[in-house]
């Protein structure tokens, strides 16, 4: 069965696949058993519980993907495109792959390489790339992400024609020990002055428009207040109609933000907290490093859900 307009359920939803951990990267033969049961399981922030999320064509709006490597999930791709599918991405690369920062994600050679096999098979704006969060540090200093930023666009272009961009967080007991222990460990320290983080933006908004792309930010409300930009949507059906016209014949979910600052809208996200194996230390989906591969010894590719309910 394929997707169309004309089958939708008036109870669709968007299906995120995922906020929570890099589906794509990771879990590419999960997705497409779930994709040929028709449903996954999914266990939500909170006590320990599971929901089902259909994955029928008739009850999904659109695909929404968030990953920094796409490449493993292309295969899955290509069986939702088969099947007509709308599918809008959320590419993080942020030139940090291979780093203390980001130990399990590709390096941007890599990272650029894939983001070009992926543009090659979805229309033009489908693809949202997340300069995000820029980790603005002793180490990655401003001069670092003026020349990290400018390559990485250089290398996009044609093929993306927005960028997103937000500073680092850190969130409660999810990000804070992490970034203390890397702090420590590295011997850097984040800046979090907001002048030197509005400095950088500002620059960043410059190498943007002399390269086509319009810079966006995600939920980072000083940078929407203080420079005026727009906040990106990473969900929303705006986006998605301007990928995938046919979009616009069907009511826009209603607003869901997240958190302060967010534009998207109300998704069923398939993921499982602290089940991201690559290690990002800002990254609130894990805790850390060894707590998800510690839960991600349970993962069994035919299971229902990404995760065993046991926590």
């Amino acid at each position: 069965m394929h997707w169309s307009v004309a089958s939708l359920d008036p109870r669709a939803r968007v299906v995120s696949a995922s906020r929570r951990t890099d589906i794509p990267a990771l879990y590419c033969e999960w997705f497409l058993c779930r994709l040929e049961a028709g449903y996954a399981d999914y266990i939500p922030a909170g006590p320990p519980r599971r929901y089902r999320a259909s994955l029928l064509p008739q009850d999904v709006l659109w695909v929404n993907l968030w990953t920094r490597w796409p490449r493993p999930f292309l295969p899955a791709l290509e069986r939702l495109l088969a099947r007509r599918f709308p599918v809008l991405v959320n590419l993080t690369i942020t030139g940090l792959g291979g780093s203390p920062v980001e130990p399990g994600s590709p390096p941007a050679d890599r990272a650029l390489a894939a983001a070009r096999e992926l543009c090659e098979r979805l229309p033009a704006g489908a693809v949202l790339w997340r300069y995000d969060p820029v980790f603005l540090s002793r180490r990655y200093d401003h001069d670092f992400h003026l020349e990290n930023f400018q390559r990485l666009a250089d290398g996009l272009a044609g093929l993306v024609d927005r960028a997103v961009i937000s500073f680092v967080t850190p969130y409660g007991r999810r990000v804070a020990p992490d970034l203390r222990a890397y702090e420590r460990d590295a011997g850097d320290r984040l800046v979090t002055a907001p002048e030197p983080r509005l400095a950088l933006a500002s620059a960043l908004a410059s190498l943007s428009a002399a390269r086509g792309l319009r810079l966006c930010t995600c939920c980072d409300e000083p940078l929407q207040h203080n420079m005026g930009l727009s906040p990106a949507g990473c969900n929303q059906h705006g986006w998605a109609c301007r990928a995938w016209p046919e979009l616009a014949a069907v009511r826009a979910p209603r607003p869901r933000p997240t958190r302060p600052g967010c534009a998207c809208c109300l998704e069923v996200d398939i993921g499982c907290y602290d089940s991201c194996t690559l290690g990002c230390r800002y990254s609130y989906g894990s805790r850390n490093r060894a707590t998800a591969l510690q839960r991600t010894r349970s993962h069994d590719p035919e299971g229902s859900c990404l995760v065993a309910l046991n926590r």
